[in-house]
Order: C-alpha cells, then sequence, then structure tokens
C-alpha cells in the first residue's frame, strides 16, 4: 500500500523541513518536495506538523488482573490516539510479569489488537519482592528489553547490583524506581501542607536518597541505568552531577511533574486524582524539572499511565490508590505547558518523546521521519484546541487531574508502519 502525505511540516529531533513523504508498505521510501505519484491514498498535511511516533517508557495497562481498569485493547486505543506507536509495560500486573510464559503471551495478544508496539517490561526479582532474581536470559529470549520492579524500590543494594551486571550480559535495560520505603510511608509530599493537614507525608529524600545509590552501584558495574519519573530537585542535582561525568545513564520524568505541585492537591480539596507516586512536589521542584528538560538533563517524558476505577479513586486521599492515566494526554500536556510556554521548542518535543525514548530502549530504524526508517509517525494540527471530559477519552479508566483543560494541539493521524492506526474525527 502506498500513502503519500502532502505538504508536510516534519519535525525531528535535529530539524524542521516541508516536505512530502511517501510511505510504501512499513517503509518511509521519500522524502521530498512536490511529489506525484498514483497512491492508494493522499493525505493533505498544509498547515500541519508530521512528528515521529512517540514511544512510552512506562505504561501499566493493568492486564492481567484488573481488566475493570484497563484491558490490552482500551489501553492500545488510548497510545495510539496520543500518538504513541510503542509503549513499555510495566510488570506490576496480577499474576506479576516475571516468567518467559507471560511475556509471550502478552506480545501474542497485543499483537492480535495490531493498534501499537507493546513491549513487555520483566521483573527484576520475582513478584517484584526485591529477594530473588528473575531468569535474565528466559526473559531476554522472550522479546523483554528492559527489567524493572516498578511500584518497589530494590532496597537490597547487592540485590540490585547483580541485576545489574547479569543485566549487562544480556544487554537488558534496568529501569530503576527510586524510592526509599522506610521513608515513603505517606500520601503527599512532606511540606507545610501536609504539616498544616497533618496528613502522613513522603520527604524529598525518598528519592533523592535512592537515586544517588542506584546511579553510585551502576557505575560500579559499569552497567547503565534508566531511572523513571523523577520528580525533584535534589535528584536532578545529583543526576547532573553524573552526566558531567559522563555515567551511562537516562532518566524520564511525566507531564504531572512540570504542570502540577503539592499546592494544586489543596487547591483541590485533596481530590484524590492528584495522588500520584512519587507525590506532586513544590514549585522549586517543578522548575528544576522544567530546567532539566531544557538542558537536556532529562532525556525524555513518559507518561506512567496508571489506571484506576472510580470507586478506588473516591476513596479518601489518604486511603486512595496511587496514579492517573496519561497516554491521551502526553502530547497536548507538553505542548500546551513547555513548548507554547518556551521551555523546549517543536524539536525538542519531538527529542523528549520520540527520538531519545526510542535510542534508550535500543529500537531501530524510528524515532525519526528518515528514508528508509518504519514508516511510524503522527500528523498533529497544532492550531487546534481541544478539552479534557469522559467523553474524550477512550482510555476505560478516566482517572486524571486534568478533567475540564482545555488543551493546545490535536492529534489527526497516527501511523504505525506505515498502517493509519488512529484517525480523530475531525480528519478528512
Amino acid at each position: 500500500m502506498k500513502i503519500l502525505i502532502k505538504g508536510a511540516s516534519i519535525v525531528n529531533s535535529n530539524e524542521i523541513l516541508e516536505r512530502d513523504i511517501l510511505i510504501q508498505n512499513s517503509r518511509i521510501i521519500r522524502i521530498e518536495k512536490g511529489i506525484k505519484e498514483k497512491v492508494d491514498k493522499e493525505i493533505d498535511a498544509k498547515d500541519k506538523f508530521v512528528f515521529p511516533a512517540f514511544v512510552d517508557l512506562h505504561t501499566h495497562l493493568r492486564t492481567p488482573g484488573r481488566e475493570d481498569e484497563e484491558d490490552l485493547l482500551s489501553g492500545s486505543k488510548a497510545a495510539v490516539k496520543g500518538g504513541f506507536s510503542k509503549i513499555f509495560y510495566m510488570p506490576n500486573t496480577c499474576p506479576c510479569i516475571d516468567n518467559e510464559g507471560l511475556v509471550k503471551w502478552i506480545i501474542e495478544e497485543a499483537e492480535k489488537i495490531s493498534l501499537v508496539e507493546v513491549y513487555p517490561v520483566g521483573a527484576i526479582t520475582k513478584n517484584r519482592e526485591g529477594r530473588i532474581l528473575t531468569e535474565f536470559g528466559a526473559l531476554k529470549k522472550a522479546d523483554c528489553l528492559a527489567l524493572s520492579d516498578d511500584g518497589n524500590s530494590i532496597s537490597d543494594a547487592l540485590i540490585l547490583k547483580r541485576a545489574l551486571e547479569y543485566a549487562k550480559m544480556f544487554n537488558l535495560l534496568i529501569i530503576s524506581h527510586c524510592e526509599e520505603k522506610s521513608l515513603s510511608e505517606g500520601a503527599i509530599r512532606e511540606s507545610f501542607i501536609s504539616s498544616k493537614y497533618g496528613i502522613s507525608a513522603i520527604p524529598d529524600i525518598a528519592e533523592s536518597l535512592m537515586v544517588k545509590r542506584d546511579i553510585e552501584i551502576a557505575h560500579y558495574v559499569e552497567a547503565r541505568i534508566h531511572l523513571a519519573h523523577i520528580s525533584t530537585k535534589k535528584s536532578i542535582e545529583i543526576i547532573r552531577e553524573a552526566k558531567q561525568k559522563n555515567y551511562n545513564l537516562s532518566c524520564e520524568t511525566a507531564p504531572h511533574y512540570f504542570i502540577l505541585t503539592v499546592e494544586d492537591i489543596e487547591k483541590r480539596n485533596f481530590d484524590s486524582n492528584l495522588k500520584v507516586n512519587p507525590p506532586l512536589g513544590e514549585r522549586e521542584d517543578l522548575e528544576e524539572i522544567k530546567q532539566a528538560l531544557k538542558e537536556g538533563i532529562i532525556d525524555c517524558i513518559a507518561t506512567d499511565h496508571a489506571p484506576h476505577s472510580v470507586a478506588e479513586k473516591e476513596l479518601p486521599f489518604e486511603d486512595a490508590p496511587v496514579g492517573f492515566i496519561g497516554l491521551e494526554l502526553a502530547f497536548s500536556l507538553t505542548y500546551s505547558y513547555l513548548v507554547k510556554e518556551g521551555v523546549i521548542d517543536l524539536k525538542g518535543l519531538a527529542e523528549k518523546l520520540s527520538f531519545n525514548p526510542a535510542k534508550i530502549a535500543g529500537f531501530k530504524e524510528c524515532g525519526e521521519i528518515k528514508e528508509g526508517f518504519f514508516a511510524d509517525m503522527v500528523i498533529v494540527d497544532l492550531n487546534k484546541k481541544w478539552k479534557v471530559t469522559q467523553e474524550t477519552l477512550v482510555s476505560k479508566s478516566k482517572n486524571t487531574p486534568f478533567l475540564g483543560y482545555e488543551l493546545e494541539g490535536v492529534i489527526e493521524y497516527t501511523l504505525r508502519k506505515g498502517k493509519i492506526v488512529y484517525k480523530s474525527n475531525s480528519s478528512k
């Protein structure tokens, strides 16, 4: 099948070009001006921008175990609506993704749906309990690219050291959830607000202490490490210093950490949709995260998509589960709150959502719009706005603190390997 995208403004991490794009089957075969070719479908992209399809290194889709909150089909639909062609799928399912059989089953089920490419992240330790390492070789054979005990930090430094050593042998990426559990038995960031209301709180050092430890262990064994959902100024200072020393690490943050603070929790009367882990920080944390994104200290933006049922999120703030959905929102939130505010430009958006996460994951021939590469791309209208409502979200769960927000930037098409996997209702 041939598709011709006419009059596009192509946004890569290093340049913006006005060109036509010719796609044949799964590949981009020509990028140039004025392409005239007999095709099966032509898309008019005049005044539109075309980005490499986005890559999310951090999602939770709840299959198996909690399909009432999200399943592979609803999660895949949310992903392509948000412009993602590839997602990492964290192992905190029930049962846990800690064995070869379950990894293969998830991949097979996702391939039947054939919307987004799903890459299960295997657990580092059995049942994510931090005690016994999983079979790294078997997980690699089942096509895992990364391992994590996400949701749990590995408290035993020796276990983490061994995990990094074995991961290095199998070329697996370790994704670290940095949290000192003995300091994190709380519901909100330790702050004036937590003291004011007498709420059990989590200090920022609960994250930064483990960031420092995990970076140093990885450096000691000469292994790479990726740090998940970075949220504090202290952590960024540690990461900045390590990168200046050329340590082999990467890190991510999520949109809520550069948009919301602990003050928003008070303003919204402790709405449980604002409860997340790591917790929302202070204003200085938010500003440091934006600066780190601008500098390139933070490599990429992930969603940490975490669906929960209405009943769970209606519990009192301290009792409610942590996390909220993000697959459908990440692009528009990044454009509205980083690009429009001058923190990064459009090329920076492509870098944080496409190029860098693809590189970190080790994906080949994607993350850029380039001749010969896979035709994974997103066509967006930056002049359009949309309102976040329960009706506009396709995820099974609607738990997001951004309900009611009007956001800029509408995704009109998502293509994966030359196939249109999402088309907005407003697209011609």
